[in-house]
């Protein structure tokens, strides 16, 4: 549960070191696609000079979003 996790022999085993983000353990991800958008949840920048885009499906709204 802490920690690196293991290789699993077979999988790409690529990681990816999301901050937290407020010192609460939690590392917060914003869609920042239009209100409304269909399919999944995405947020995308630029780290290390790289792209990452991270998708999700189920959302967990801010309250002042319902």
């Amino acid at each position: 549960m802490f920690g690196e996790p293991e290789d699993v022999k077979g999988d790409c085993n690529a990681r990816l070191h999301i901050g937290d983000d407020f010192g609460d353990n939690h590392a917060t991800m914003r869609c920042d696609l239009e209100p409304g958008h269909g399919g999944m949840h995405c947020e995308e920048y630029t780290a290390n000079g790289g792209h990452v885009s991270v998708k999700w499906e189920i959302p967990e709204l801010n309250p002042e979003t319902k």
